[in-house]
C-alpha cells in the first residue's frame, strides 16, 4: 500500500451518524505500543497514516530496516515509562487512540479517564499480531468503529464491533469501479443491488473493496452518505480466498489488471463472517457490485429475533398474547419459535396493505429470507421497487398456494392482507393447516361502527346496500373510495338516475378501465395514490363539489379516518361499507 499524506493533526472533531468516517486528516491519532512485538506494527500504521507513535521506554525495534537510532529507539516515538501516567496526560490531546496490547490492559488504564461517549477519544485495541482490532470506547458516535475499520484495511485484521446498530447489520457489499468513480455511480449500484437482494441500503454493515481502491474518494464517499464505514481488503486475503475456492468464478482481466480474479464478491464475502453471496457480482453502468449475508448465531436466521415468526394474537381487551392454542396452524398447532429448528425459514408475506410493507421491511433487515405477493399489478410494481425479485404477482387460489409454498419451501405464512380480503385469508389458514407450515395474522384491525359521533354516517353491509342508501338520501355526486373492483355495481346508478359519480381508484391502467366501464366520465375518475391527508380529502370533496363519501371501514393505515374527518369538515353524508 503506498504511503499517504501526513494527517492534518489540528483540525477539529466533526462526527455525525451522516459522517462516519472522521479519520481524513482531520484527527490527530497515537498509536501506543509496550512490547518489542508492537513495533513494527505502530511503524507500519504510522508510515501509512502519519500517525503518531508512543513507545515504552526501551523497548528495541526489531525489524530490519526499521527506522530506529541509537539504542534502538523508534525515531519520532515519544516514549513514556508508565502506561497509566502516560495515558493520562495525553488523553486529552489526541481524537483516537490505537492500543496495541490486551483489552484488559487498556480498559484498566482508560476507566478512571472515561467521561461520555460524545467527548470521549475513540479508542481501538489490536493485538501484536495484527489478528483483531477491537472498538473499545466511544464506538458509533466517537468514532472507534470508523477507526477499527481504517486500522483493518491497513493491517488485514479482522475488525470486532459489538455496538447494537452496526454488529445486527448482516449485509456487506463488496464494490469493484474503475479509477475516480464518482460518488453517484457508485451509489447507483449498491442500491440496484440491495433491490435485487430485496434489502434495504440501511442493512448494510459496510462497503468493502480491494486494497487497491483504499485512495478511492467516490468509495469513501459513497460510503459516508450510506452511514457506514469502508474496509479494503489486503491482497494477500484475497488471493487466500481463490486459492481456498478453487470453484469461485475467475475474472482474468482484473486479474491482468489489478493481480487478482475479482474484486466485489471476495470483498463482500471477506467482510464478514459465516457469509454467503445474495447477489452474485453485478454490473451496474460500470460499477462491480455483489452483496453478502452473515449466518450468525444471534441473526433472526436462526432465532425468532424482532418478533418475526412469533405469533402474537391481540385479545379483546387489547392485550396480546403469545400462546394462544388453535391460532398458529401446522403440525399439532407447534409455535414458530419451535419451528426454528432445522433450516432457515422461509416467509411467504401475503400483502396488499402497509402493514405488508413494514412487515417486510423487518424480514429484509433482518436478512430473512421471503417473498412478499400481491394479487394486483400496481401492487406488484410497488413490491418490486421496494423489495425486487422477492415480489410475486399472483392471486391465490388453494392449488396455486400448495404449489409455491412447495416450490419456494415456505415455512411461515404472514398474513397482511386487507381486512375484508376474507377468500385469501380463509384460503391461507386452510392450506397452512393442509400442509403443515405456520400461519400468522397481522391483518389490521378495524375500529367499530359507532366510535365516531357523526349524525350523517350510514353503515352498510355490501356494495349493494351503499348504493341504495345513496339513492335514498338523494345524493347528487357521491365519491367512491372503496376501489375499482365493485364499481360495476354503481353502474346502473348513472344510467338510471343521471347523478354525477365520481370514483377515486389507483393510477393504474386496469382501476381506470374499470371506471370507464362502469360508465363513469372521464372528468369524475381521480386517479391517485395515498396516503391522502385530511386536508387533501376536504379539498378534494370541495373541488368536485361532492355531497356524500361511500367508503370502506379500511382502519387506521387504510386512511379510513383522514376520509371521515374531512366529510365532517365538509359537512358531506358518509355511506360506510362495513362488510
Amino acid at each position: 500500500m503506498q504511503k499517504r499524506d501526513h494527517f492534518d493533526t489540528q483540525g477539529e472533531l466533526s462526527v455525525s451518524p451522516g459522517n462516519p468516517h472522521p479519520f481524513d486528516g482531520r484527527w490527530n491519532i497515537a498509536v501506543i505500543g509496550l512490547t518489542d512485538h508492537s513495533v513494527a506494527l505502530a511503524e507500519f500504521l504510522a508510515g501509512q497514516t502519519g500517525w503518531d507513535i508512543h513507545l515504552k521506554r526501551g523497548i528495541q525495534s526489531k525489524v530490519k530496516g526499521s527506522s530506529s537510532v541509537g539504542g534502538g529507539n523508534v525515531h519520532g516515538a515519544t516514549e513514556f515509562d508508565t502506561l497509566s501516567t502516560h495515558v493520562t496526560e495525553v488523553f486529552g490531546r489526541y481524537k483516537g487512540f490505537v492500543f496495541i496490547m490486551a483489552l484488559g490492559i487498556v480498559n484498566r488504564v482508560i476507566a478512571p479517564l472515561v467521561r461520555n461517549k460524545y467527548i470521549d477519544p475513540a479508542v481501538v485495541c489490536i493485538d501484536d499480531v495484527g489478528r483483531f482490532v477491537i472498538s473499545a470506547l466511544s464506538g458509533h458516535e466517537g468514532g472507534a468503529n470508523a477507526l477499527a475499520y481504517q486500522v483493518a484495511s491497513i493491517t488485514g485484521a479482522e475488525p470486532v464491533i459489538t455496538t447494537a446498530t452496526e454488529a445486527n447489520r448482516l449485509y456487506t457489499c463488496g464494490v469493484g469501479c474503475k479509477k475516480g468513480a464518482g460518488k453517484e455511480e457508485i451509489l447507483h449500484a449498491v442500491n440496484e443491488a440491495c433491490t435485487m437482494a430485496g434489502i434495504w441500503p440501511d442493512t448494510l454493515r459496510c462497503l468493502s473493496s480491494a486494497w487497491i481502491k483504499a485512495d478511492e474518494k467516490g468509495i469513501h464517499e459513497a460510503a459516508n452518505s450510506l452511514g457506514i464505514p469502508c474496509r479494503f481488503i489486503p491482497r494477500r486475503e484475497i488471493d487466500w480466498y481463490y486459492r481456498s475456492h478453487p470453484e469461485a468464478h475467475r475474472y482474468e482481466l482484473v486479474h491482468r489488471t489489478i493481480g487478482v480474479y475479482g474484486v466485489s464478491e471476495p470483498c463482500a464475502l471477506l467482510s464478514g463472517r459465516n457469509t454467503v453471496l445474495v447477489v452474485h457480482r453485478a454490473v451496474i453502468d460500470g460499477v462491480t457490485v455483489a452483496i453478502a449475508r452473515e449466518e450468525l448465531f444471534g441473526s433472526p436466521i436462526q432465532s425468532s429475533g424482532k418478533g418475526i415468526g412469533k405469533h402474537i394474537e391481540r385479545s379483546t381487551d387489547g392485550s396480546t398474547d403469545s400462546s394462544t392454542e388453535g391460532a398458529i396452524y401446522g403440525s399439532a398447532n407447534r409455535s414458530m419459535d419451535l419451528a426454528f429448528e432445522g433450516p432457515a425459514p422461509v416467509y411467504l408475506v401475503l400483502g396488499g396493505t402497509t402493514e405488508a410493507v413494514v412487515t417486510s421491511y423487518e424480514l429484509s433487515k433482518d436478512g430473512a429470507e421471503f417473498f412478499i405477493s400481491t394479487a394486483t399489478e400496481y401492487g406488484f410494481a410497488l413490491f418490486k421497487d421496494k423489495f425486487g425479485q422477492r415480489a410475486v404477482l399472483e392471486n391465490f387460489t388453494e392449488e396455486s398456494l400448495k404449489r409455491f409454498i412447495k416450490a419456494r419451501k415456505v415455512s411461515h405464512v404472514i398474513d397482511c392482507t386487507h381486512p375484508y380480503a376474507h377468500v385469501i385469508t380463509s384460503v391461507a389458514k386452510s392450506v397452512c393447516a393442509e400442509v403443515g407450515v405456520c400461519y400468522e395474522s397481522r391483518v389490521r384491525e378495524v375500529g367499530p361502527a359507532d366510535e365516531i359521533d357523526y349524525e350523517k354516517i350510514y353503515t352498510v353491509a355490501s356494495m349493494e346496500e351503499a348504493v341504495k342508501k345513496v339513492l335514498e338520501i338523494k345524493s347528487v355526486k357521491p365519491l367512491f373510495t372503496t376501489g375499482s373492483k365493485e364499481l360495476h355495481i354503481v353502474g346502473p346508478l348513472i344510467s338510471t338516475s343521471g347523478m354525477e359519480v365520481i370514483a377515486r381508484v389507483l393510477p393504474f391502467d386496469n382501476s381506470i378501465r374499470k371506471c370507464l366501464d362502469a360508465k363513469l366520465k372521464n372528468q369524475n375518475i381521480i386517479a391517485m395514490q395515498g396516503p391522502f391527508s385530511t386536508e387533501l380529502n376536504a379539498a378534494t370533496y370541495r373541488q368536485y363539489g361532492v355531497d356524500c363519501l361511500v367508503t370502506k371501514r379500511s382502519g387506521r393505515e387504510g386512511g379510513y379516518y383522514e376520509k371521515i374527518y374531512a366529510a365532517i369538515e365538509c359537512g358531506i353524508s358518509v355511506i360506510v361499507v362495513e362488510r
